[in-house]
């Protein structure tokens, strides 16, 4: 999901940001709005990222609770924590990255997820942190998405892409649009971190204090497909696959006609 997902605070700063100039072009008594310091987002009442709800209709199995990487990790000695998808390893936050922008200055723990949010909504959760257990916050953000919409079964697709196994030939077109996001640095670190990952939109966020903001974006479309069958991979196998209630979630923004080298692999926390 890094197009949609990764890059999408930049994609939203560069579009907040010329939307900002435009407003200031066209009329000089026009009312403006502004959340987080960035003209033309407005202010919201949450964005929500609370796991909710659940969205049925994909590979005829229901699309609920929390999704990250961290069981693939945590079985094989990743350094992370199942149970509440905490992940230490140095490695894998040292080397995270949000377009240009690395974690926060101090992070020694993260955490991942996309979350199911409501019968047609979703959203993705980063989460930064100080000590090694996810307890002592720097940054917080969520990227909002609603008008979830489930579509057609796909057949005939190939069983890998890219450097990625485990895929099945069947999946679930689905569309979902870009709505809006929260954020809150609790650290001057965690306000550093949130300024660059929006560029040129000039986020100025106040340190302890919750932004929730209204973001129009563009509409996505992608494939989808969770697996929950027990004939999986042997890689899969050894985390479980349907033997242990752990759903296997395919997810790819850039698939028009077959699986890309883009899909990204998640599984339910058990």
């Amino acid at each position: 999901m890094k197009k949609a997902l990764i890059y999408f605070t930049l994609i939203v700063g560069i579009i907040a940001f010329i939307g900002a100039c435009k407003k200031s072009d066209d009329s000089s008594t026009a009312a403006t709005t502004s959340c987080a310091g960035v003209t033309g987002w407005t202010e919201a009442t949450s964005c929500s990222g609370t796991a909710s709800g659940s969205i049925t209709g994909i590979d005829n199995l229901t699309f609920s609770g929390s999704y990250s990487k961290n069981n693939f990790g945590a079985y094989l000695n990743f350094g992370v924590d199942n149970s509440t998808g905490c992940v230490d390893n140095t490695t894998m936050v040292s080397g995270f990255s949000m377009g240009s922008t690395s974690a926060p200055t101090g992070t020694n723990s993260m955490i991942y997820e996309q979350v199911v949010t409501s019968s047609s909504s979703f959203a993705t959760n980063y989460k930064f942190y100080s000590d090694t257990s996810c307890q002592t916050e720097i940054a917080t953000l969520t990227l909002g998405y609603n008008d979830f919409t489930v579509g057609d079964n796909v057949s005939g697709l190939s069983a890998t892409a890219g450097s990625t196994s485990g895929l099945q030939p069947t999946a679930t077109k689905v569309s979902y649009t870009q709505s809006c996001l929260g954020m809150k640095a609790s650290t001057d670190a965690g306000a550093t971190f949130l300024t660059a990952a929006f560029g040129s939109a000039g986020v100025s966020p106040t340190v302890g204090t919750t932004h929730s903001c209204t973001t129009g974006g563009d509409t996505t479309n992608a494939f989808m497909k969770l697996d929950n069958e027990s004939a999986l991979p042997a890689l899969y196998g050894l985390i479980g696959g349907g033997d242990n209630g752990t759903t296997i979630l395919h997810w790819d923004d850039e698939a028009t006609t077959d699986w890309t080298s883009g899909v990204t692999t998640l599984f339910t926390l058990p």
